[in-house]
């Protein structure tokens, strides 16, 4: 690599091939690079769509008064003609230096491509998306583009199998961000169930519609969320009615019951006992 003024770095231009220019998607400029605790660049504007693959460290990307900090295995996107600052976050010190993978790209296909991974201005990142397969993928993106013997059907070649990979680990975030999804919705429930919370309210802080967050959360968790919910509440009852000194009315306002009828009948219902029998 050569060294620059905050970097090390290796960087290929190219010239497409009518070929390339063809299919929609070609490669400009790529690199690499193992960036110093000075590493600072923008603002600047690009005329290119640039990936930038984070291999070690930590980065902080700022674009339109945006800042968001990414690490090892995210990836950030720079559009045509906006504004962005990328640096460095780490130290004069640290033992895991900044080192990254880039392609700047021109063609009609890639607005179909940033969008296929949900990247657009005001969402420029992805988290996870370097996994062992896409590492290897763009190793041979770079192999290809670095050679001293171009192969214009071997760029195309790795450059698809990237995408493909990308493709793939997309996918599985999705999935693991789904499951994530539904993990958080439970927690929202245990944090607020004695607020006489409702499906509704987790559907809307989560920005799902209220049948969705319902048939999912059935499927992952055996029961409804109102069951779950109505659940929890009285086995909060039982154990305020065994440890404490509370009044019946006292606990069923507590867990945010509108009037103590409705926890007397709900709480017999589940215990196969009145509040105060339970009580003894």
């Amino acid at each position: 690599m050569q060294e620059y003024e905050m970097e090390f770095a290796d960087v290929w231009f190219a010239i497409p091939h009518p070929f390339q220019t063809a299919s929609g998607c070609w490669i400009v400029r790529a690199g690499q690079n193992i960036a110093k605790s000075t590493y600072h660049i923008g603002p600047k504007v690009i005329e290119q769509t640039s990936f930038h693959w984070i291999v070690q460290g930590k980065v902080r990307v700022t674009s339109l008064d945006h800042t968001v900090e990414l690490s090892e295995g995210d990836l950030f996107c720079l559009f045509p003609g906006r504004p962005y600052v990328y640096e460095t976050m780490q130290t004069e010190d640290s033992t895991s230096p900044l080192k990254m993978i880039w392609l700047a790209m021109e063609g009609n296909q890639l607005p179909l491509l940033t969008a296929e991974f949900g990247l657009t201005p005001q969402k420029y990142w992805l988290h996870g998306m370097v996994n062992n397969e896409v590492g290897e993928a763009l190793r041979s993106v770079i192999g290809a583009i670095s050679g001293t013997k171009k192969n214009i059907f071997l760029e195309q070649r790795t450059l698809s199998d990237l995408f493909y990979k990308m493709n793939l680990q997309a996918n599985r975030s999705a999935s693991k961000e789904k499951e994530n999804w539904l993990a958080q919705v439970k927690d929202f429930f245990d944090l607020h169930y004695t607020e006489h919370i409702r499906v509704e309210d987790a559907a809307h802080h989560f920005g799902y519609h209220r049948s969705h967050v319902y048939a999912a959360f059935l499927k992952k968790y055996g029961t409804s969320p109102q069951r779950y919910l109505a659940t929890k509440r009285l086995e909060k009852g039982a154990e305020l009615l065994k440890t404490t000194s509370l009044s019946v009315t006292e606990i069923a306002y507590s867990l945010g019951y509108s009037e103590l009828y409705a926890f007397t009948r709900a709480f017999t219902t589940y215990m196969g006992v009145s509040p105060r029998s339970y009580r003894g």
